[in-house]
């Protein structure tokens, strides 16, 4: 009798504290160190009249050799209006604050009769946090240095296929 009464107990306080907690967490404004950017969650208002492609709130494009990609993150969608490249992202977390930035090995791979293509990693850090709650955060990079390193001056018009890790179809980028 014992047994039944503690089981019971015990359920009921599991069953109550499951219940009041939320299974999506909306994420928090990252940290900026020196090395990488953070991106803030929320959008800033533009002046009237200024499309959302030539807003100043994207990231630059971070050029290094060989980047790799860090903590393990989910693009869920990537979208590109003008040269700002947008992306829909899902990690865990939420015991500390994450950095991300997207990075270009500079080079640009082509083969005849074929686009360019410029390959990118995402590389996200969450700095040691082991929580387990789903983060989602949209992240906006300014990826023009792709545009002027294909046309080699900024007034030339091309086009480059944008491929990124984690996305199955590369974004075409026209300018």
């Amino acid at each position: 009798m014992r047994k039944l009464m503690w089981s019971g107990l015990v359920l009921s306080g599991l069953l109550i504290g499951c219940a009041s907690k939320s299974t999506r967490q909306e994420p928090a404004e990252p940290a900026v160190p020196q090395d990488a950017v953070a991106i803030p969650e929320s959008e800033t208002p533009t002046e009237e009249g200024a499309s959302s492609a030539n807003r100043t709130d994207a990231t630059p494009l971070v050029v290094k050799a060989d980047p790799q990609p860090q903590d393990p993150i989910n693009i869920e969608n990537a979208k590109l209006e003008g040269n700002v490249l947008t992306l829909n992202v899902a990690h865990g977390g939420g015991c500390a604050e994450h950095t991300y930035e997207l990075a270009w090995d500079g080079q640009l791979q082509s083969k005849a009769g074929a686009t360019p293509v410029a390959n990118l990693v995402l590389i996200h850090d969450g700095h040691g946090d082991r929580c387990k709650a789903m983060k989602f955060a949209e992240l906006r990079f300014d990826v023009s240095p792709i545009a002027q390193a294909q046309s080699g001056q900024s007034n030339m018009r091309g086009t480059v296929d944008l491929s990124l890790l984690g996305v199955s179809a590369p974004v075409p980028y026209s300018f």
